[in-house]
């Protein structure tokens, strides 16, 4: 196992990444709070006596600055030439505070994940607004002109192949032109910062799949929540530290860093100090069960007392493939078992002795790396 995951995760993250976590405010994903714009689809291509017609409609609705977020197209596809075709195709999806829904009409269906990192954008009170210009700033594009679409006016953008009138960063029309090639997509109706009515988030009554990794990787959701606590922790000592929320290029003091690193990892070293005797008992007695398992699906149920365990910490257990379960992987699996157990003792006992995050590591730094493998299987210089 990962000698790692007994670190506060929490530490991964930059120390000024945390600040300006801590001093962000309201998540935005668009400029105003809330929206429903409906888009004419029309899209033609033309190729060696080959012809293809692409119409219909498509909505975009969002409330909460874009926390949540639906969008729709529904549009039907007509092919011309050695052979007449007719597609219809219609797609929905539902962003609602990190929680993903993707609607699969053909199979009626829907697919439920999460997206960890949209979790901390919301966190940390993104700003996203200005994305769409900066995105096309940095494709190389120019201003080209005004317009007014839907009643709004917009600014035109020309990049590459694309010309996109934007209002406040909103798409409001896109133009994609090529070669025997045209799309437009064009708002006809927008409404803003106006309350938006619950039925226009409405998915249709399908049976929902949960990607396994939204439901089974409980450690992954504990991290990301005590990620975002500890943020608003920190955010309520800043000042108390020294440290101004409004300064984005803030240069920190020694002390004020170890002040952050131990504001952060609080929460979990608070876990830690209860739960790592736990832990230290479940590995033993996961130890002493597979070398009684007479197959995978047992070694496998062994484990699941640590699996528990980690899951409250926040912490990723080792994934064993079980269907390898012989004599020799047996003894794999108890090597790094016993390797585990010996870091957790000399983790634990620094996580026992010391109130601080950075006491801490420093204690782990110091000793770990002398950790040896006794015959006994205990840990070289786990006693001080």
């Amino acid at each position: 196992m990962d000698r790692k995951r007994l670190f506060p995760s929490l530490l991964i993250f930059p120390i000024a990444m945390s600040l300006t976590l801590a001093a962000a405010g309201v998540y935005k994903r668009y400029p105003v709070k809330s929206g429903i714009i409906y888009y004419d689809i029309n899209t033609t291509g033309q190729s060696d006596g080959f012809s293809t017609h692409t119409s219909g409609i498509a909505r975009l609705v969002f409330d909460h600055w874009g926390a949540r977020e639906l969008k729709e197209e529904d549009a039907t596809e007509v092919q011309k030439g050695d052979y007449n075709e007719t597609h219809d195709r219609h797609t929905m999806s539902l962003q609602d505070n990190g929680t993903i829904y993707t609607v699969d009409y053909d199979d009626r269906s829907i697919f439920k994940t999460r997206d960890r990192n949209l979790d901390l954008s919301i966190a940390q009170g993104a700003d996203l607004s200005n994305e769409s210009i900066d995105l096309i700033k940095e494709m190389k594009g120019v201003k080209d002109g005004n317009d007014t679409v839907a009643g709004f006016p917009c600014q035109i953008w020309k990049v590459k192949d694309q010309s996109i009138c934007l209002y406040k960063g909103i798409p409001l029309r896109i133009v994609v032109e090529g070669p025997g090639f045209h799309s437009e997509r064009k708002a006809v109706r927008v409404v803003l910062n106006q309350p938006i009515p619950e039925d226009q988030f409405k998915l249709p009554d399908f049976p929902i799949t949960v990607d396994e990794e939204y439901t089974s990787n409980a450690a992954a959701e504990t991290r990301t929540e005590d990620y975002i606590a500890s943020i608003h922790d920190l955010k309520a000592k800043m000042k108390s530290i020294g440290i101004s929320p409004d300064e984005e290029n803030e240069t920190l003091t020694p002390e004020q860093e170890k002040a952050v690193i131990n504001t952060l990892g609080a929460r979990y070293l608070k876990k830690q100090k209860r739960l790592l005797p736990k832990l230290l008992v479940a590995l033993q007695g996961a130890k002493e069960c597979i070398q009684k398992a007479q197959n995978g699906k047992e070694a496998e149920a062994c484990i699941d007392p640590v699996n528990r365990i980690d899951e409250e910490l926040g912490d990723k257990t080792e994934n064993f493939d079980y269907a390898k379960f012989n004599d020799e992987y047996r003894k794999q699996i108890l090597q790094s078992l016993d390797q585990e157990i010996n870091y957790l003792k000399v983790t634990n006992e620094c996580v026992q002795k010391h109130d601080q995050t950075t006491d801490v590591i420093l204690c782990t730094e110091g000793n770990l790396g002398d950790v040896e493998k006794t015959p006994n299987g205990e840990a070289k210089g786990e006693r001080q």
